[in-house]
């Protein structure tokens, strides 16, 4: 052991505490320093978080349609459909969802736009703008309000996939056991404002039990959708303000306008979904089972769409393939939202389509729709079988 004697009567003992403080002096400085710049390290940390957040993401499809129709000339036309979405953590409760997307804005229910007029721009549109919240302290609990997509499991027999709400949505979820998982949702939807009157809304209510059985799954739901003031959107139709097809029955007036459906709409539906397993993962088989009924129709008010699939295209190279047939009565539920790629309701529809994985990101498409009238007018001879084909290039990104 090293031992320092030092006299003090020495005046080495000055400069030894001259020299101690210094030092102290010195080495209060650097740590102090050091305290400040991890302190606005760790600010320039926080305030870099919310940007580091955001998550960019879209696709973009390039789309070959062919219309073959006995007695009618073939049509081709060509169609694009871009999506730029971007999403973020707010915080650790909080979520933002803004997506943009290309289409007509007077088709809610499509976001396709087609390759005409003359190489004029195509439109651009605010597609979805939410929030959802769903706060640690109830993790069973979702709220949400904005543009939003469909926060339930439905068909495109009822709702497009490309459609969003305009509204707000509240969700409780939560998981009794292991392998049961139960979702409630409420939904209120904004579906048209009127200065002077009564809006139109539609509200739902959706409850889903989903079951898991090793690799293997179920999931049965129930919604009601309950529409008020609907023949909004008929006036919508007629004035030229809502494109989206029309095929419900009307009430027209004097001069041949349609002003009113001839019923209104409480659009129950029940959905039942299986997920099997294969020994190859990547191709599971899917079967899926909807039936649609509107309560406040008196006649062509039911609805039935079946879906059968193989496949789950995910890795280069890997393919998927479902078959969809689809039996929509006249009256099920307004025209106006359903599968856009189908002539509205009063269908009998069978669908074949096809994906195929070429590279990362990349897909190529196929798909045959093959629609039919169910009710025609007597002397209606213009309901032969349409077929419709559809080629796509698909990027994801």
């Amino acid at each position: 052991m090293l031992h320092l004697h030092l006299s003090l009567s020495s005046p080495s003992i000055f400069r030894f505490l001259w020299t101690a403080v210094a030092l102290l002096s010195i080495t209060e400085t650097s740590l102090g320093a050091q305290d400040t710049a991890d302190d606005e390290s760790a600010q320039q940390s926080t305030t870099a978080t919310w940007p580091d957040k955001l998550r960019l993401s879209g696709d973009f499809r390039s789309r070959y349609e062919g219309f073959y129709k006995t007695s009618r000339p073939t049509r081709n036309r060509t169609r694009l459909r871009l999506r730029l979405r971007i999403d973020s953590e707010i915080n650790n409760d909080t979520r933002f969802q803004l997506q943009v997307a290309s289409g007509d804005p007077g088709t809610p229910a499509s976001t396709n736009q087609t390759f005409k007029g003359f190489f004029q721009p195509k439109p651009f549109n605010l597609d979805r703008a939410f929030v959802a919240y769903n706060p640690r302290a109830a993790e069973a609990v979702t709220l949400g309000i904005g543009k939003f997509p469909t926060p339930v499991m439905r068909t495109q027999m009822t709702f497009d996939d490309d459609l969003n709400f305009e509204g707000g949505w509240e969700q409780f979820s939560w998981k009794p056991q292991e392998n049961v998982a139960i979702d409630l949702v409420a939904l209120q939807t904004a579906v048209n404002e009127v200065s002077h009157g009564a809006d139109a809304y539609m509200l739902g209510g959706y409850g889903a039990a989903s079951f898991t059985f090793g690799s293997n799954s179920l999931q049965l739901s129930a919604a009601n959708y309950i529409w008020r003031n609907a023949d909004q959107i008929v006036a919508a139709q007629a004035s030229g303000e809502l494109t989206s097809i029309l095929t419900n029955r009307v009430i027209r007036n004097a001069d041949g306008i349609a002003t009113n459906f001839a019923s209104e709409f409480n659009v129950v539906d029940i959905i039942a979904e299986a997920t099997l397993n294969t020994p190859n993962p990547d191709y599971p088989l899917r079967l899926l089972i909807d039936y649609a009924v509107n309560t406040k129709a008196t006649t062509d008010r039911k609805g039935f769409w079946i879906e059968a699939g193989y496949g789950d295209p995910g890795p280069v190279g890997s393919w998927g393939a479902t078959y969809t047939s689809g039996w929509i009565e006249q009256d099920v539920t307004p025209s106006a939202f359903v599968f856009s790629d189908m002539p509205g309701t009063n269908i009998r529809l069978n669908m074949i389509e096809t994906s195929y994985i070429v590279k990362a990101g990349l897909s190529l498409d196929v798909t045959l729709h093959l629609t039919k009238r169910l009710v025609v007018a007597q002397n209606d001879t213009s309901n032969q079988l349409l077929a419709r084909l559809h080629v796509a290039t698909v990027v994801r990104f």
